[in-house]
């Protein structure tokens, strides 16, 4: 894990957000590859080890079949497809890929200028300065409205995908795959027979107007 990238990351147990604190005991090129995040709320501790941040609590995190992965991965040009869905043109943002997504992290991130966390990412993905690994569970360790897209496929649960809303900003958007149902927070822009193309609603502001003063 780059060690800038840490500022994103999150303690996923329920309360209010807080920046983690760190302990390196390993450091290669300012990346993170042994230590640990501890929350200064709950004392909940979550490991980096060989540069992947674990924030699976014990939970069981999807494991993917490395053949399986290359194969799809070859059949498409993930870098491009999750660059158009998640409409990343703003450099300098944040995207999330989980899955088979994670292989296009490294392209995605020198072609639009944006860092990138992978999250339970195939194990030929590598971090690097703008790429950071990150194991979950069935919550998404980033702060709320802090990245600007989010790309899961289908080896992630409904609960999950319903989870990664959080920390998309208001007017982002949600790549999902077609065989989970979209969640009702957002608004599908898109869909083919793989994936669904959603958006998550902006922010709305009660205007009132103030009575005046004689």
């Amino acid at each position: 894990m780059f060690i800038e990238m840490i500022d994103l990351l999150r303690c996923v147990n329920d309360h209010e957000d807080s920046w983690l604190v760190a302990s390196f005991r390993s450091m290669t090129n300012r990346i993170v590859m042994e230590g640990t995040l501890g929350c200064p709320i709950c004392s909940a501790e979550y490991g980096i080890v060989n540069g992947v941040a674990d924030f699976t609590l014990g939970e069981a995190a999807p494991s993917l079949d490395k053949e399986r992965a290359i194969a799809a991965h070859e059949r498409e040009d993930h870098a491009s497809r999750a660059g158009a869905y998640l409409d990343a043109t703003q450099p300098g943002g944040t995207i999330v890929l989980g899955g088979l997504w994670a292989h296009a992290a490294q392209d995605l991130a020198d072609m639009a200028d944006v860092r990138v966390i992978a999250i339970n990412p195939p194990s030929d993905v590598k971090e690097s300065e703008r790429v950071g690994l990150v194991r979950v569970g069935s919550r998404i360790p980033l702060a709320a409205n802090s990245v600007h897209g989010v790309a899961l496929d289908a080896w992630f649960s409904p609960e999950i995908v319903r989870a990664a809303i959080r920390p998309i900003k208001p007017g982002g958007r949600l790549v999902g795959p077609a065989s989970l149902t979209h969640p009702s927070e957002v608004t599908v822009l898109a869909r083919d027979d793989a994936y669904w193309v959603a958006e998550k609603p902006m922010e709305t502001v009660s205007i009132s107007r103030s009575k005046p003063v004689f």
